[in-house]
């Protein structure tokens, strides 16, 4: 039941990042965010009285005595609260959203930017919300923050494509749009690591990273609660590391459809 819970949450977010630029697709994105938030109610409604879910944060380290750099999940918290109230932030994202998609209707967005980053926002809160309520491994875990970042990525790399002007234009916004869309969990991962809050973005158990730049754990190893480490684990992931490999393939993918939609206009 998790993992096709899981598959909803992904279909609803990929349908939002498609419904944003694309007038066509926003009914159906409506149906699928509400079918999705239906199915999940469901789910809390049958779930037992009370659920626990130890919340991880993944870097690239060495797990046990491994010679070769993995991903590791480091439990980082454990959240209980009653089974039934782990649906409601994304009830709340889906009511929100569905609700700006309808006030759309078939109208051409005005902004490039601004939909996309309260995608991101609001998703990015519905996503620690759900840890905060102790949802299922599945909907939060695997890929986190970034199994709605990128989507809301998606969505800002279109409709910035579709508004832009020009293209140095469309490559600021772009750069700006992946660091914006961030802020806030970045801004958070402090909050939460400084005050031991768990959730995924709480690191300040987290020591045993690996160097990007020599590929080994740091010697000496990082001091926890220190500014050094906060910077590797939460303004290096967070402001600088994450928005370049996102840049990789939302650039291209702006690029082709700025070029597409400026000469498929030319040609009428």
């Amino acid at each position: 039941m998790d993992l096709f819970l899981a598959c909803l949450h992904g279909a609803a977010y990929a349908a939002l990042a498609f419904a944003l630029p694309l007038p066509a697709v926003r009914r159906p994105a409506i149906a699928v965010l509400l079918l999705t938030a239906i199915a999940c109610l469901a789910a809390g409604l049958l779930s037992p009285a009370e659920r626990t879910l130890t919340t991880v944060h993944t870097y690239a380290g060495f797990e046990g005595y491994a010679q070769e750099v993995s991903m590791v999940s480091f439990p980082t918290g454990t959240a209980t609260a009653p089974g039934w109230l782990w649906p409601l932030p994304f009830l709340g994202f889906a009511a929100l959203w569905s609700a700006i998609l309808a006030r759309l209707g078939q109208n051409p967005i005005r902004s490039g930017l601004l939909l996309p980053l309260l995608f991101a926002w609001t998703a990015t809160a519905m996503w620690l919300g759900t840890q905060f309520l102790a949802g299922p491994a599945a909907i939060v875990q695997p890929l986190g923050l970034d199994r709605v970042l990128y989507p809301a990525g998606i969505a800002l790399a279109l409709c910035s494509a579709w508004t832009a002007r020009s293209l140095p234009g469309l490559l600021i916004r772009i750069s700006a749009g992946v660091v914006l869309a961030r802020l806030p969990a970045a801004a958070f991962s402090k909050f939460a690591s400084d005050y031991r809050l768990g959730t995924g973005l709480d690191i300040h158990s987290v020591r045993d990273i690996v160097n990007p730049l020599t590929g080994m754990q740091f010697d000496p190893r990082i001091t926890l609660d220190s500014p050094y480490q906060q910077f590797w684990l939460i303004w290096l992931e967070h402001v600088i590391m994450f928005p370049a490999i996102y840049l990789l393939s939302l650039t291209g993918i702006a690029f082709g459809v700025y070029m597409f939609h400026k000469h498929s206009g030319d040609a009428r």
